[in-house]
């Protein structure tokens, strides 16, 4: 599918999008050599990728050759899950990670994204017993803090980043402050099924998608406080009206206090038979 023009962000917001994400996104080269990469990639690789020889280093069983391999024969993959390591190989970061191939040739173009695995989650019930100092508010604080780095996607980016928001292995989307879908990648519309007719999902308020309202509520409540949502699970709902298990990973573009948009990352759960989350405290029932 491809999307037209008014369903695509711009240059700014996608820059926003990218580099300010809360999952790390890394676009390479055929060969695994960084092209760009946003902080929370950095966080990922214990530091920059210009420090790092200019290249993604994965340890483990999926090592970057056979990551590469499998890309070149399947031409994408998903939640795969490998081990980000440090130049020095003290630290390692392990991470689910979707890659997808573009292009060709010597211009072929890799496009990364991972998201940290996480023991829980965010946000939790005012009622919870789990530790707010959690890993997922650990992650959450070290990329808010996090500088850009180097190789951070710029205006220069533009091709790239348009490329990477068409063919990107996971679902995004972007919503506005009154709940509507303001942009939706096209992972992102296949994943609900719209793909056919996607003036029916993007436009439209977010509610649509969501199987449990009183959830969806609660995340609009806190867009005030641009509260983060990590490694949440949640059903979505298809045009068929079928769930859909996602895990979220989502952040909020603000300035002066006011939320202009949602970042919202969406991946296939990889564990779609676990409880889906809830935060309410009124223990909302699912619609």
């Amino acid at each position: 599918m491809t999307v037209d023009h008014q369903s695509v962000p711009t240059i700014e917001q996608l820059i926003d999008v990218v580099a300010n994400s809360s999952v790390g996104i890394t676009v390479t080269d055929r060969n695994g050599a960084v092209l760009l990469h946003n902080k929370a990639q950095s966080i990922l690789m214990s530091g920059e990728a210009d420090h790092l020889g200019g290249r993604i280093l994965v340890d483990g069983e999926h090592g970057l050759p056979k990551l590469l391999a499998q890309l070149a024969k399947e031409g994408r993959f998903e939640n795969v899950q490998v081990s980000y390591r440090s130049a020095d190989g003290k630290q390692d970061r392990v991470c689910g990670v979707n890659a997808v191939v573009a292009g060709s040739g010597d211009e072929t173009r890799i496009h990364w994204v991972s998201r940290p695995e996480l023991g829980e989650r965010l946000p939790v019930s005012s009622t919870t017993t789990e530790n707010p100092t959690s890993d997922a508010a650990a992650w959450i604080r070290a990329v808010d803090e996090r500088e850009q780095p180097v190789l951070a996607p710029t205006k220069e980016h533009e091709s790239v980043l348009r490329e990477f928001y068409e063919v990107a292995p996971v679902a995004i989307h972007l919503i506005g402050v009154n709940g509507q879908v303001m942009h939706a990648n096209p992972a992102d519309v296949a994943l609900v099924e719209y793909s056919s007719t996607p003036s029916e999902y993007v436009g439209q308020h977010i509610r649509k998608i969501y199987e449990d309202q009183g959830l969806l509520d609660d995340f609009l409540s806190r867009w005030d406080e641009d509260s983060p949502i990590i490694n949440f699970r949640a059903n979505f709902v298809t045009r068929a009206g079928a769930p859909k298990p996602v895990l979220i990973f989502s952040t909020a573009q603000a300035s002066g206090g006011n939320v202009s948009n949602t970042r919202c990352f969406v991946f296939n759960d990889p564990e779609p038979q676990r409880a889906r989350d809830a935060v309410s405290a009124f223990g909302w029932p699912a619609a």
